[in-house]
């Protein structure tokens, strides 16, 4: 019953469009078969820039540098594999992940090493394996890739196989520690932060604002009595 007063209802609104002069458009209600595309990339847009590799460059210099907090998770992810490198020893699978000092992802990983090959006369691709590196193979190939990293400045290398590797040379991972800097709410530019190496001799930032119950509270100091005297602000909306 329902379903024949709504056919009447829609009925009777297309037979007064139609009077009324309207220009009516037909709807396809089949679905069609969605195709698997590969994704298009623009030849003229390049990917990956030497930026990146411009602030591996000066965290290694200067231990310490400001940037967004997005380049700074991308950052930390490269500082921490460069000193990676310059500790292993036993060949690990994450060198087929590397391409002139840039991190690849799984599908260019994989399409490296793809390869079309004749099989049974019909062009296939197929899969090929890297090859094993022995240990001074692998020693080489981590040190040309920490030096593709750093752009072949030969005094980040020095240091990277000097002090650095010292200090880190009880420490698994976590090389790098990113400090956010707070930002009013609804701010147009972007939230910056601190990427420093640790246990640098740097000396220590100042204590920044924290958000407490919808306001940001600055502190001069650690101490309790400083911590009495604490200057509030509210957070711009």
């Amino acid at each position: 019953m329902a379903s024949s007063m709504f056919r009447r209802v829609c009925c009777s609104s297309a037979i007064k469009a139609i009077n009324s002069g309207l220009n009516l458009t037909t709807v396809r209600l089949g679905t069609h078969r969605k195709f698997p595309t590969k994704k298009v990339v623009n030849p003229f847009v390049q990917r990956r820039t030497d930026f990146i590799k411009k602030l591996v460059l000066a965290l290694v210099q200067f231990e310490r540098v400001q940037t967004t907090l997005m380049r700074a998770k991308e950052l930390k992810k490269y500082s921490d594999l460069l000193i990676t490198l310059s500790q292993r020893r036993s060949p690990p699978p994450d060198l087929d992940m590397i391409q002139q000092g840039f991190i690849l992802n799984e599908a260019e990983a994989l399409e490296n090493m793809i390869t079309k090959r004749i099989i049974n006369r019909r062009s296939k691709k197929v899969i090929i394996q890297p090859k094993e590196l022995s240990e001074e193979e692998f020693v080489a190939r981590c040190r040309e890739e920490a030096s593709n990293i750093l752009m072949g400045n030969k005094d980040a290398l020095v240091k990277l196989y000097g002090p650095l590797k010292e200090r880190y040379e009880d420490r698994y991972g976590g090389f790098t520690r990113i400090i956010k800097i707070l930002s009013p709410t609804k701010s147009p530019y972007p939230q910056m932060a601190y990427v420093e190496l640790i246990d640098n001799d740097l000396e220590p930032l100042p204590d920044f604002p924290v958000i407490k119950e919808g306001k940001i509270t600055v502190y001069g100091s650690n101490s309790e009595s400083d911590s009495e005297s604490s200057e509030v602000i509210a957070v711009g909306h």
